[in-house]
């Protein structure tokens, strides 16, 4: 009996400090910054790279490429790990043609000054969207975001809250809580997380056009999150899934399919 009730106990405790853990260190599972950043010449050629202020008092370092008269602008909001300047890929396909876009590293990643959180990305991104309009007299509703990854849930987010052109979601979560509790299904994730970033519970609020991009190989963020966030969606929606882009590789092809669907607007006369 003595025996039982102290390994009950040592598993009570062992239990109780995994919790701790992940409690405490989930900004750090979470969100994977690095500081070191690459010349705005080096990555992005022709953009202008300034720093804008946010209510929350971060100084997001941006990178800004206007477009070419009569083609579209795009805002950039990328994943959880690295910064704006290692998105150089990403930056070449979603500029062609002209196209005007906008990348910042969220606070706390790259040169960009605070402490990352569910709450600051969402007024990171506020204040990019503020910016745009103000300086450069673009309002939301000339705007199409492409979300990627966490970058999702922050897409979701403000689409609830503005009107945009479109909305393009690489590699979509339903929640981060859902993915904490694929991964530690042994642990109350539910009670212990902060930065929910619950895309499930408001996307059925946006209304603009919506394209979600996922395929079957990514073994980052499971094909079926995609899938579910997708058939939670209202119309109009355009599911673009593949098999071989892993975890956000994708195309400019895809990229090219997913705007043109955008603006072709064929829904516009039953909205």
């Amino acid at each position: 009996m003595k025996l039982f009730k102290r390994t009950a106990i040592l598993l009570t405790l062992i239990y109780l400090s995994a919790c701790g853990y992940m409690y405490f260190a989930q900004e750090s599972l979470i969100f994977k910054p690095t500081y070191e950043t690459e010349s705005v010449e080096t990555v992005f050629p022709g953009a202008s790279e300034i720093f804008i202020n946010t209510s929350h008092g971060n100084r997001l370092q941006t990178w800004y490429k206007p477009a070419v008269a009569g083609q579209e602008t795009l805002v950039y909001l990328h994943g959880n790990a690295r910064n704006l300047s290692t998105r150089g890929r990403l930056i070449n396909i979603l500029s062609e043609d002209d196209r005007g876009l906008l990348i910042f590293s969220w606070g706390g990643f790259g040169q960009s000054t605070g402490t990352p959180s569910e709450v600051s990305f969402y007024d990171d991104a506020r204040a990019i969207f503020n910016w745009l309009a103000i300086e450069q007299n673009l309002n939301s509703s000339d705007l199409i975001i492409y979300g990627e990854s966490l970058g999702t849930g922050v897409a979701v987010q403000l689409a609830t809250e503005r009107d945009f052109k479109g909305v393009i979601l690489a590699a979509p979560y339903t929640s981060i809580a859902q993915m904490a509790a694929d991964d530690y299904p042994w642990l109350p994730v539910n009670l212990l997380l902060k930065h929910r970033f619950d895309s499930i519970d408001k996307v059925q609020q946006v209304h603009e056009p919506l394209v979600i991009m996922h395929s079957t190989d990514d073994d980052t963020i499971p094909y079926e999150q995609g899938i579910r966030l997708f058939e939670a969606t209202e119309e109009p929606k355009l599911f673009m899934g593949f098999e071989d882009r892993e975890h956000t590789r994708f195309r400019s092809e895809d990229v090219e399919r997913a705007i043109e669907w955008i603006l072709s607007g064929y829904w516009s006369g039953s909205r």
